[in-house]
């Protein structure tokens, strides 16, 4: 294979949604609907961390940066997928889709590691309370976070490399509605079998490894939780550590369906764990925090009724 072939297509074909038209309209009505609420449950989130003083906390503020890392994942996608509902070319670039795989995965990334962080975080607290302020200083908050985004932008970089430096050729047809790893290693016309393993060993080492972290770190909270003679204690502490393992939860088994899966895996199963850790993991995760989190409830109270006590007065 020369090295003319792999510059030679310059643009792909994403199928998408293979249904008829009145059913795309629907569907793009539907998504349409899932990306604003996605929107503005992250940009209330964020928006009430940041001016909520009491939320002014170690955990809030990985909070703040996974609703970012939401809308920014779910803008590299989600429009792209709107834009397939409704056009009549279906087509991306291939610089473009390499940007869009880049974007995702070095977003995705980078929150696995913030939702590790997280979880540290809630082990110092419960388990370490009097150290916690030590623990969790706002300079190690931030050495977390600038890790998290070193971590993503290196495990992104890579695959992205390795992916633009395979020959694609002819008129290549994606049958997807995103641009992602496994559906362009199917459509490579070379040995993608060093890809598939670069994949696996990755994905198959960092998420064992913070999946370790997790499991050890809520062990222990578990235990700790269980052994609090307050039931009002034990109550609160596990409202604040379920929404964020339910969080985990989600992320991980969507992440584990798309690049963790056989690669015999059918078409259908593979756009239907797309389209669940695309479009809607994104929408519920503020729903999860703003349901499961008292602190998170009372913050928003509190800005509702300033609200009004200025609308009043404005009146």
């Amino acid at each position: 294979m020369n090295m003319g072939n792999k510059t030679a297509v310059l643009v792909f074909t994403l199928v998408g949604f293979s249904v008829p038209p009145h059913v795309q309209g629907a569907l793009f009505v539907a998504f349409l609907l899932v990306y604003f609420i996605t929107l503005f449950g992250n940009l209330l989130i964020a928006a009430l961390i940041t001016v909520s003083p009491n939320l002014h906390t170690p955990m809030y503020f990985f909070l703040f940066h996974v609703s970012c890392l939401d809308i920014g994942s779910s803008s590299v996608t989600v429009p792209r997928l709107l834009l397939g509902l409704v056009a009549h070319q279906k087509c991306i670039s291939f610089s473009e889709c390499i940007a869009q795989v880049f974007g995702f995965i070095f977003l995705g990334t980078t929150e696995v590691f913030i939702l590790c962080a997280m979880c540290y975080d809630r082990y110092v607290a419960i388990c370490l309370p009097l150290n916690y302020a030590v623990i969790m200083s706002p300079r190690f908050c931030v050495l977390l976070l600038a890790i998290s985004g070193v971590a993503g932008f290196t495990y992104s970089f890579v695959f992205t490399m390795q992916l633009s430096q395979l020959p694609f050729c002819g008129e290549i047809v994606i049958d997807h509605f995103v641009c992602e790893i496994p559906a362009l290693l199917k459509v490579a016309c070379a040995d993608t079998s060093p890809n598939e393993t670069v994949i696996f060993a990755l994905t198959g080492t960092v998420a064992p490894l913070t999946l370790v972290v997790i499991v050890m770190s809520y062990a222990h909270i578990v235990r700790v939780i269980l052994k609090m003679p307050s039931a009002d204690g034990r109550s609160k502490a596990f409202s604040t550590c379920s929404a964020h393992l339910v969080v985990v939860l989600l992320f991980y088994a969507s992440g584990a369906g798309t690049y963790l899966k056989p690669s015999h895996s059918s078409l259908g199963y593979e756009k239907l764990v797309s389209l669940f850790y695309t479009v809607f993991v994104p929408m519920l995760n503020p729903m999860i925090y703003s349901l499961r989190n008292e602190e998170v409830k009372k913050a928003a109270q509190k800005v509702m009724h300033q609200v009004g006590n200025t609308l009043r007065c404005a009146m």
